[in-house]
């Protein structure tokens, strides 16, 4: 896809550092990095969503992800590495990339809840219904 911003580094079109390429996915840090080390990574076909990606493309990716989150703790003794992939309008490539980064308790990123409150089972029973039909 011409417009596609990592299908262009996949081309060469683009500048990137790239740290991992196989036959079927790419792996390069992130332009606007949450920590150093950020990397994306990506398929090399042109796949939107999460729910697109051939299974077996999806074990090697997170598969590789768990091998830089490794590398990450081990060599910047970090306090810990986020994995996030974003689907839908949340995902601003138009490409499935999933974001590995490495995490510092005073790193300032953070996950935004609506409520503090620990939801007991009865609170959560209503959201199993949308799991009703779910095999």
């Amino acid at each position: 896809m011409s417009s596609c911003i990592a299908c262009s580094i996949v081309n060469r079109k683009l500048d990137a550092c790239i740290i991992y390429e196989n036959d079927n996915f790419i792996c390069f840090l992130d332009h606007r990095p949450i920590n150093k080390g950020h990397v994306l990574i990506c398929p090399k076909k042109h796949y939107i969503n999460l729910s697109d990606l051939p299974d077996s493309l999806t074990t090697d990716i997170f598969l590789f992800a768990k091998k830089v989150a490794t590398h990450l703790e081990k060599t910047l003794k970090c306090d810990g590495v986020s994995l996030l992939q974003n689907n839908g309008y949340y995902n601003e490539l138009r490409h499935f990339h999933l974001h590995v980064f490495p995490r510092f308790i005073s790193d300032g990123f953070s996950w935004n809840v609506l409520s503090k409150d620990i939801l007991n089972l009865s609170d959560l029973s209503s959201a199993m219904m949308v799991f009703s039909d779910f095999d």
